[in-house]
C-alpha cells in the first residue's frame, strides 16, 4: 500500500513513528505500549520504539526554566 501510494516506508518505521508520535504528544507511555501490544508497563516501548526528539527537548528545557527561582528580594 506505502508504494503504491508513493510514500517511502513500511509498516514497522510507521509503527515507531505511532509510538514517538504519541510519546512526544504526551500520551502516557502505558497506553502507547498497549496500542503496540507491550506487556510490562512501557519498558520494551521506550528502550525500542521512542526516539529522541528535539521539540521535545526544547519543551523539557522550557519547563526546567519556568521551574527556576528568580533572585532572592531584598
Amino acid at each position: 500500500m506505502a508504494a503504491r501510494l508513493g510514500i517511502a516506508t513500511n509498516l514497522h518505521a510507521l509503527r515507531h513513528y505511532s509510538a514517538t508520535e504519541l510519546i512526544a504528544a504526551g500520551v502516557d507511555v502505558r497506553t502507547v505500549a498497549g496500542r503496540l501490544g507491550h506487556g510490562g508497563g512501557g519498558a520494551t516501548t521506550l528502550r525500542v520504539y521512542a526516539a529522541w526528539l528535539s521539540e521535545s527537548d526544547q519543551r523539557a528545557a522550557a519547563s526546567l526554566a519556568a521551574r527556576i527561582p528568580g533572585p532572592p528580594r531584598s
